[in-house]
């Protein structure tokens, strides 16, 4: 989502250029309807060899240059076979923040946004872009499918917020009878349905907080593709989610969104027209991507956020459609 970006300002820089993205096969959905992207490159991870057929792919389209938006030793070695005759990429941190973070376990503070590191990126092809917002775009056939699944949910005639309880790391995870008891009081004090999204495998967890919130809340978690899912983020009139990528999503779908962050550095990120809870703490933020548990065995960032407040935060958004972080 957050490189984004980066696409458009090639785009617009170079108007000719052809331009190819290669993901991830489960994450084909967020690019595939972006104007500016002329052909798209799969990574198959479940197939043996897939990074070798990854950058013949790269290699038989003939791309003049290539940037590494995610700079690891995998994306490394498919762009040196895929033979591309210009590489470049982006400065993924300092050194002393890793090493900090790390080894010394030291808070992190983000010294640049994530979108603009990945702007600068551009620097050796001679694109000097201002920073800008990511957006996502929606294809039709993704748009139909989510706007059926409201219709048969019977929440497509209401005004209904979308809410993403999961995360992949735990840390992350605002806790689920939190999340409960937030959707009932969405439902009764502001007078919205809620959906529940999720992947496949955070359905028992949407499940649970459904049966606990009572009426007007539907899971619908592991139902749809992940276009699917955006185009219903698209159509909610509120987003609430933790650090994860759904609430980049909604972000990107100008969705007024609330974002609750704990071990994590929101500092990467823009927050302008939505809505940031985070605690400052001594500890805080303890990690570049989460954890499984809190090394301090507290979980103060998180722990401290209550239900009301976010029900106070959501009450402002839809006053106002939009709020500074």
């Amino acid at each position: 989502m957050l490189t984004e970006p980066a696409v458009a300002a090639l785009h617009e820089a170079y108007p000719s250029a052809r331009i190819g993205f290669a993901v991830k096969k489960e994450l084909r959905d967020l690019v595939k309807a972006h104007p500016a992207i002329s052909r798209i490159h799969i990574l198959d991870t479940s197939l043996r060899g897939g990074m070798s057929a990854l950058a013949s792919d790269l290699r038989d389209a003939g791309y003049s240059a290539a940037v590494d938006l995610h700079r690891n030793m995998r994306t490394s070695r498919i762009l040196r076979a895929s033979g591309i005759p210009i590489r470049c990429s982006y400065r993924k941190r300092e050194l002393m923040d890793a090493i900090g973070v790390r080894l010394l376990r030291r808070p992190f503070r983000a010294r640049q946004l994530l979108v603009r590191r990945y702007l600068d990126a551009l620097g050796p092809l001679g694109v000097d872009a201002p920073i800008r917002s990511p957006r996502l775009y929606v294809g039709a056939s993704d748009a139909e499918a989510g706007g059926e699944f409201l219709r048969r949910s019977g929440v497509d005639s209401e005004p209904f917020a979308s809410v993403v309880p999961g995360s992949v790391w735990a840390t992350k995870r605002w806790p689920s009878e939190n999340y409960a008891r937030l959707t009932a009081d969405l439902v009764s004090d502001l007078g919205l349905r809620v959906v529940l999204l999720g992947a496949p495998g955070e359905r028992e967890l949407c499940g649970d907080i459904a049966r606990k919130a009572g009426a007007g809340v539907t899971n619908a978690a592991g139902e749809m593709s992940l276009g699917e899912t955006a185009a219903v983020i698209a159509r909610a009139r509120l987003f609430i989610g933790n650090d994860s990528g759904p609430t980049h999503m909604a972000m990107a779908l100008d969705v007024p969104s609330i974002a609750l962050f704990g071990p994590t550095d929101p500092g990467q990120f823009d927050f302008r027209g939505h809505s940031l809870i985070y605690r400052d703490l001594e500890c805080s933020a303890c990690s570049f991507y989460g954890g499984e548990r809190c090394r301090l065995g507290h979980w103060d960032c998180m722990l401290s956020i209550a239900p009301d407040e976010v029900l106070d935060a959501a009450s402002a958004l839809l006053k106002t459609g939009g709020a500074d972080a």
